[in-house]
């Protein structure tokens, strides 16, 4: 009878439309809000779906799952004419279109009125378009079982419809006069391996997994394995004593959707031969034992244990995966690889030559997941977890890992996602070490055996958010830095070329975190920045865009931040520092020469820091462009008893920097320092680096842009760009010539700075805009050859706010008080008569405090005379007892009208400190005919605290 074709006769007689595919395994699944969804676009049945077409799922591990779906990019919901119980009734049936199992098949519902998402859907294949090739497999089932006692005698036992072997060879040597569909075995071999056994469907073809000749002994029919293969089923042992690398390649060669890893534990042998070396490190061969040359495959053991053992010959240099893809490939050369519930154990106790055993060395997938994975050595600490290079799209997801000395081994990846894990006992858990981009590591805890292990290396990455996670008995939770070794792209790195462009790790988010026994004096909690000792970075900033937040931490060592640009530190708690340093929080950028201080910065902000119980001091802050300190609580500290500071800020005239101070609570003491007369003269013809520092006409200037200052002249005026053009006297670059560091040339009408000395190419000459351009033996770097300064309004400048509150001493130093800005008082004194004293009540300090800087201002002019002068005093009077603060006279110096005159308050004067209830006061004497002072202002700057 002709199929039914239209949707009503289709409905009335219990046939739904046709479907392209179905399923011969379980989909995975992904579950929002308790609902589980199927998700994108999958490999099914050896096809790929494609947006829109109808596929049959009849083999969830949660059955209420199955039915008729569309298939999407998104989630897939079921079809319009199977979303009800009454659409998916018992005898209701579907034809299967296309398919290398099912092609051609028709499946029966056999579930009675379901209620979809309570009840489990149940099908069964129905019949075949060769509806006479189903008679005849029926009839040859007939005769399979009337012939069950020759069977036995020969290993086989059958059924009605599906003949079952003892074993694959015994499966081999059926020849029976018509070929049955389905063919089962009870054992891959005679070693009866749990597991082992498999149902193998005929597949149209004279080859397959299983080949069997008919009786006519002319007619060869191949079948296949139906559903998802098992290791076991090509010859895995799992018994951790024979080699079964063999058997799982077997199983993964298949490429029909996964390999399962039966219960057991499966020894893995690297290949004799290394089909590669590690990229960028060509003196570490790569052994493997499984190669991942197909795509859209899970492996997947929940109870399987990967044991990775040294390949015979083994040197101490061979890197040695389990699973490999090949060499340096593009990213997405590999699509969607999972490990799935994989234990890998690196125990390798026998051999003291190599401990380089790794469960996957990946490279070039889109797709990469590891979903509840364990690593773990069963004896010593050793092995890696996982290498994965130039991939895109990584998901690790419930990993734990413990007593293994690496986990996972990350470069140049695009988004990668590590959540919900356990790391314990390692020497390095994840290391970001190469330029990756979109990075989430959230939620998990990080323990160790010693206080020395890193939790997170966080080297060359863009756009990162990490935390939510514990930590205890570990060293450095992170270290946030860029190498200087590190080439910015993949294939520069895989084929070892020189470093073209710094990679800068920036926007960087830390957060959340609790724990206690971190690090040690040699191991900072945390480290930022980079150590110019081991190569500087000049024609690139620091990293930049780093924040820590939400951290509190008990028996810990220091934070240490070496340098970067816009750095945060908010609402972190620190209790029992261990200082490497002499400060729980030692903050400060490279100044030892002009790129040093061109290229290392500081600009932080602490917001919300609380330091109590620190074996030494609180804050140390040095040579910063810019520092922002607010709330920040000390209590406590110096523990080992010594007398450092809970806040130091230093060296602010190396950058011109900027300081703010404000609602503090500090038990300790403070030390505020610069020193403006260190900056140098400006002078002609002189190669100027990016933030030097110069004086001119009384001015303070910054260079924005590198280059040679002119012959005379130099900066003038206060504008916020000055160009001071020496240019033109910059010497040509020349062929085969000897340049030494720091040489400028111009060439093709640019500028360049020598940052490598040798010797130059014999043609060609530098040109682009990369941070090293190489010329023969020189290294060059760009610059703009014309210097342009930006006028400085003070040379450097603290802002000390009102709400602070300091127990222990504050110390200027430098000329630090010229610079703090704080709270001021004006006073107008009137005029003074030539001769006379005078005193003039200026104000009653209600806090603590120290006055920083006295300015004078008169609107008449007074001419300087030895003889006949006027002075200014300003005292302060406690208990009845004056002590001088500062003190100017007209014996050198006049006043002029209508301009101030600097009081002269010394550094850390005596007088200067106050106390409630002091009163300051300005006294004048005259000495001689005296000088008459028309109008006098005073206005005292000072500090409360």
């Amino acid at each position: 009878m002709a199929r039914p074709v239209t949707a009503a006769v289709r409905l009335l007689t219990g046939e739904r439309e046709p479907v392209r595919l179905a399923t011969t395994a379980n989909l995975e699944t992904i579950v929002i809000d308790g609902v589980a969804w199927i998700q994108g676009l999958k490999m099914v049945d050896g096809v790929q779906t494609a947006t829109g077409d109808r596929v049959l799922v009849k083999d969830q591990a949660d059955a209420r799952l199955n039915g008729i779906y569309t298939a999407s990019e998104g989630y897939w919901y079921r079809a319009a004419d199977a979303r009800t119980g009454r659409t998916m009734q018992k005898g209701t049936t579907v034809h299967v279109q296309e398919g290398t199992a099912s092609a051609d098949f028709v499946f029966a519902f056999q579930t009675v009125s379901p209620v979809i998402g309570a009840d489990d859907i149940v099908l069964s294949f129905y019949q075949s378009d060769d509806t006479v090739g189903d008679i005849q497999a029926a009839a040859q089932g007939i005769i399979d079982q009337a012939q069950a006692a020759a069977d036995a005698a020969t290993g086989a036992m059958t059924t009605v419809l599906d003949p079952q072997f003892a074993t694959l060879a015994a499966a081999q040597a059926f020849s029976p006069p018509i070929a049955p569909t389905y063919i089962r075995t009870a054992f891959y071999d005679s070693h009866q391996v749990a597991g082992s056994g498999a149902v193998y469907r005929k597949n149209g073809t004279s080859a397959g997994d299983l080949v069997i000749t008919l009786a006519d002994h002319a007619t060869i029919v191949g079948y296949s394995l139906s559903g998802t293969p098992t290791a076991t089923q090509k010859g895995a042992r799992k018994d951790n004593v024979n080699d079964d690398g063999p058997a799982v390649q077997a199983a993964y060669n298949l490429a029909i959707g996964g390999v399962d890893l039966p219960s057991g534990t499966y020894r893995m042998v690297p290949g004799p031969v290394s089909p590669f070396t590690l990229a960028g490190q060509p003196t570490n061969n790569i052994y493997r034992a499984v190669a991942l040359t197909v795509d859209n495959v899970a492996i997947t053991g929940r109870e399987a244990v990967l044991h990775g053992v040294s390949r015979p010959g083994v040197s101490a240099n061979d890197v040695q995966p389990v699973f490999s893809t090949d060499m340096n490939m593009a990213v997405g050369t590999r699509k969607n690889i999972t490990f799935d519930g994989v234990t890998f154990d690196s125990v390798n106790d026998a051999d003291a030559i190599n401990s380089n055993q790794r469960l996957a060395y990946v490279v070039g997938v889109d797709g990469l997941r590891y979903l509840d994975t364990i690593g773990r050595s069963s004896g010593a600490r050793r092995g890696y977890y996982s290498h994965i290079q130039n991939c895109r799209n990584v998901q690790i997801n419930g990993h734990f890992h413990q007593k293994m000395t690496g986990g996972f081994n990350v470069r140049y990846v695009d988004s990668l996602v590590v959540t919900n894990f356990i790391f314990d006992d390692f020497s390095e858990a994840i290391d970001l070490d190469g330029t990756s981009k979109r990075v989430v590591i959230r939620n998990g805890v990080f323990k160790s055996t010693s206080r020395l292990n890193q939790c997170i290396d966080v080297n060359d990455q863009v756009d990162a958010s990490i935390g939510d996670f514990s930590v205890f008995n570990v060293g450095n939770i992170a270290t946030i830095n860029y190498k200087t070794t590190t080439p910015e792209t993949f294939a520069d790195y895989a084929a070892g070329n020189s470093v073209r462009n710094y990679q800068l790790s920036k926007r960087i988010l830390i957060s959340n975190i609790s724990g206690s026994a971190v690090g040690t004096t040699a191991a900072p909690v945390f480290y930022i920045g980079w150590d110019w000792a081991a190569g500087g970075h000049p024609g690139a900033g620091p990293v930049q865009d780093i924040t820590l937040e939400n951290i509190t931490l008990d028996d810990h060592s220091y934070f240490w931040i070496r340098e970067g640009i816009n750095v945060k530190l908010k609402d972190i708690t620190s209790y029992r520092a261990i200082c490497g340093f002499n400060h729980a929080l030692t903050c400060f950028s490279a100044v030892g020469n002009g790129d040093q201080i061109g290229w290392s910065d500081l600009d932080i902000d602490i917001d919300g820091l609380r330091i109590e119980a620190s074996d030494k001091g609180g804050i140390s802050i040095q040579s910063a462009s810019r520092a922002k300190v607010r709330r920040l609580v000390t209590r406590g500290n110096n523990t080992a008893g010594g007398t450092q500071t809970d806040l130091t800020i230093t060296n602010l005239g190396a950058r011109a920097g900027r300081a703010s101070v404000d609602d503090c609570d500090i038990e300790g003491d403070v030390v505020l320092n610069g020193d403006s007369t260190a900056i140098p003269a400006w002078a002609p013809d002189t190669i100027y680096k990016r933030n030097a520092l110069v004086t001119n006409g009384g001015n303070v200037y910054r260079a924005t842009a590198e280059g040679r200052s002119a012959g005379s002249g130099g900066p003038a005026g206060t504008a916020l760009s000055v160009t001071d053009d020496g240019s033109a006297s910059i010497a040509a670059w020349a062929v085969s010539t000897a340049y030494a560091v720091d040489n400028v040339v111009s060439h093709g009408g640019a500028f360049f700075i020598c940052v490598g000395a040798g010797v130059s190419d014999a043609a060609g000459g530098p040109a682009g805009t990369d941070n090293r351009i190489f010329d023969g033996t020189v290294i060059w770097r760009p610059i703009q050859g014309a210097v342009k300064w930006q006028y400085q309004l003070y040379p450097y400048a603290i802002m000390w706010g009102k709400n602070n509150k300091v127990r222990g001493t504050v110390t200027v130093q430098g000329d630090a008080q010229k610079y703090i800005f704080a709270e001021s008082i004006a006073a107008q004194l009137d005029d003074y008569a030539a001769t006379g004293t005078l005193n003039k009540s200026l104000f009653v300090a209600r806090r603590r405090g120290r006055i920083v800087r006295a300015s004078y201002q008169t609107t008449a002019d007074v001419a300087a005379d030895a003889v006949n002068y006027r002075n200014l005093i300003v005292r302060r009077y406690r208990g009845g007892v004056s002590t001088n603060v500062s003190t100017i006279d007209t014996t050198a110096v006049g006043l002029t009208a209508f301009i101030a005159r600097d009081g002269a308050v010394a550094s850390n004067s005596a007088g200067a400190d106050l106390e409630p209830g002091d009163v300051v006061i300005v006294n004048s004497n005259s000495a001689g005919a005296g000088r008459v002072l028309t109008g006098v202002a005073v206005t005292i700057d000072f500090m409360e605290f």
